[in-house]
């Protein structure tokens, strides 16, 4: 399912002279996603372009970090964190004739032509939603509940991009197909991405619901990287390959130094909604 979400927000940059930062200080805005079934994206725009293309450019360059949760039934909700001022951005949806005002108990902005609500709730944080914005507001704002703890959040935002996962239903594509019935046995996944040169170093760990499920998970992995490596006529260096998926109790560690950039792009566009 695709949303055209964030074009329309291209009107809606035009603001103060004031530069405004995120009013999250000592927790992490992500970290109220995260339930499960929900996939997590969050990415610090200023250190990775993986968002080039996929949110519209006068957006992007007031956006230090954008987080996405896209919920199982294709929904998402969010937000990006940075150069938006509450009365600025605000005043400029209120006056697009793409817009119309929801006023009632919260205020927020509805778009004619795509599904999106949005509005920035306090200066610092654009916040949207592909269905419902006072739910998104509850969520993250104003009824927040910790779904990620601090040290992984921690963790997460220490590098230039981060996924998050609790029991999802099933894995946004990377070129790897991961079985809806093997997603299903994951417990909870944390994915870390750095990208230098154009190629992409990914770290992190697979929660599985049993030994058996992560020493299934890394056999898929490492077949599916032999069969890359075999289609390009290289040959492959088990030594080095036994260390990219590990295996500890249930739990899978992956230390891949080399992802394909377009296969993180993929996956990016799918866990946004393809905006």
């Amino acid at each position: 399912m695709k949303h055209r979400l964030l074009i329309p927000l291209m009107i809606a940059v035009v603001l103060s002279s004031c530069v405004h930062d995120s009013p999250f200080r000592t927790e992490q805005y992500f970290q109220a996603m995260g339930r499960e079934g929900e996939f997590v994206l969050t990415v610090n725009t200023r250190s990775w372009n993986i968002l080039e293309g996929v949110l519209p450019a006068a957006v992007l360059e007031r956006t230090d970090r954008l987080s996405v949760a896209l919920e199982s039934d294709g929904g998402i909700y969010g937000g990006a964190e940075g150069n938006f001022g509450y009365a600025g951005v605000n005043a400029v949806l209120d006056w697009s004739p793409d817009f119309r005002l929801v006023d009632g108990d919260l205020r927020y902005f509805q778009s004619r032509s795509v599904s999106l609500e949005a509005a920035v709730p306090r200066s610092g944080i654009l916040l949207f939603s592909s269905s419902s914005y006072p739910q998104a507001y509850a969520a993250t704002i104003s009824d927040r509940a910790m779904y990620i703890d601090d040290a992984l959040a921690l963790e997460m935002s220490g590098h230039d991009g981060a996924v998050y996962a609790a029991k999802p239903s099933s894995i946004p594509d990377a070129g790897i197909a991961i079985p809806d019935e093997t997603a299903r046995k994951i417990d909870r996944l944390m994915l870390l991405f750095d990208e230098e040169d154009s190629r992409i170093r990914i770290t992190g760990l697979i929660d599985m619901d049993s030994e058996s499920s992560a020493r299934t998970l890394s056999t898929l992995f490492r077949n599916e990287l032999l069969k890359s490596i075999r289609q390009r006529g290289e040959k492959p260096d088990f030594s080095v390959l036994s260390g990219y998926f590990t295996c500890k109790g249930d739990t899978v560690y992956i230390d891949y130094p080399e992802m394909d950039r377009s296969a993180v792009e993929a996956m990016v566009k799918a866990s946004t909604g393809g905006f």
